[in-house]
């Protein structure tokens, strides 16, 4: 997921969509296989900003345009040493009157959710990849995550208000769909009532990735999920924000698309996506390995502004070398 799963259901005003990556300098709290930051390259970056250059970041963001949403993902932003990013960004979203959002797996949850309440985070998302602790805990690389996860959510039910949208997404994985079976009676029994999958994406050199299995298989696999949801009385949702689980034979039948609820981007050269050394990818490139050229913002050498209008300039549309 990259920023569309992770916006509030309700309509969002149109505009641009910031997304963020907290430092983690010891590395996140989970060692999940099919990491997209890992794959991305994402984890190599150093810290170079303070939450203050992302507080600026933002605001030019807003002035350049109206904006939509703030999002914050990857690595995990409720480790205590990613807090202070997390807070001076839902803190300015919030004050900027966008959207704000993050996505988490859900470990810290409980110890933080009275702050994230006081903060009026618009949605959580905890990753949650099966309906029982141990095949959970194996695909997540460590023991206890999901027990943790699990009592996160159920303090956040029971503290967030009602303005704030509570979500489970979970990563489908290729001959795993049994893993996720469980998942709609979990979350009734838990009080949550919004599901999100991904098709696990592969991210090669040179390319924005694509689903990873075969496209019929993972179609299937959806439509399965979606009545399992659709009898729990769960909200199944798929997110394919940049629309790829068409892509390919255009002869090809896409019926089985069509009868998922789908959620995708309107507009997704209005994505931003900056790290925390400074690099930035814009539109589709938010999907891609992150490269040497990426474009790097250094706050000391040029104001927010100024990077933004250059970013601007690169039109996604004229990204030839983004493959789809």
């Amino acid at each position: 997921m990259t920023a569309e799963a992770a916006l509030p259901s309700s309509k969002v005003q149109p505009g641009t969509i910031a997304t963020f990556i907290t430092p983690a300098p010891r590395g996140c709290n989970l060692s999940c296989p099919f990491c997209f930051i890992r794959q991305r390259g994402e984890d190599q970056a150093t810290t170079d900003l303070k939450p203050k250059d992302y507080v600026h970041f933002i605001e030019h963001i807003a002035a350049a345009g109206p904006l939509a949403a703030v999002c914050i993902q990857g690595y995990e932003p409720l480790l205590p040493e990613a807090m202070a990013y997390t807070r001076a960004i839902l803190a300015t979203g919030r004050r900027l009157r966008a959207s704000t959002c993050l996505v988490t797996n859900g470990v810290e949850l409980a110890n933080v959710v009275d702050e994230l309440a006081a903060l009026g985070v618009g949605k959580i998302a905890v990753s949650i990849d099966a309906a029982d602790a141990e095949a959970h805990d194996r695909q997540r690389g460590r023991n206890g995550a999901w027990a943790a996860a699990i009592e996160g959510i159920g303090q956040a039910v029971s503290t967030l208000p009602v303005s704030t949208e509570l979500t489970v997404t979970s990563i489908l994985v290729p001959k795993r769909r049994h893993y996720l079976e469980g998942m709609p009676a979990l979350l009734k029994d838990l009080g949550v009532k919004c599901w999100v999958v991904n098709a696990l994406r592969k991210i090669e050199p040179g390319s924005s990735g694509r689903p990873w299995g075969d496209r019929a298989t993972i179609l299937g696999d959806m439509a399965l999920l979606q009545r399992i949801a659709d009898r729990h009385g769960v909200d199944f949702t798929v997110d394919d924000e940049f629309d790829t689980l068409r892509y390919g034979d255009p002869r090809e039948d896409i019926s089985e698309v069509e009868a998922l609820r789908v959620r995708r981007l309107e507009r997704p050269s209005g994505v931003y996506r900056l790290l925390p050394n400074g690099q930035c990818s814009i539109g589709r490139e938010i999907l891609a390995q992150v490269r040497a050229d990426t474009p790097r913002w250094n706050p000391r050498a040029m104001d927010a502004g100024a990077f933004i209008q250059s970013l601007q300039q690169r039109r996604p549309e004229d990204q030839s070398a983004i493959e789809t």
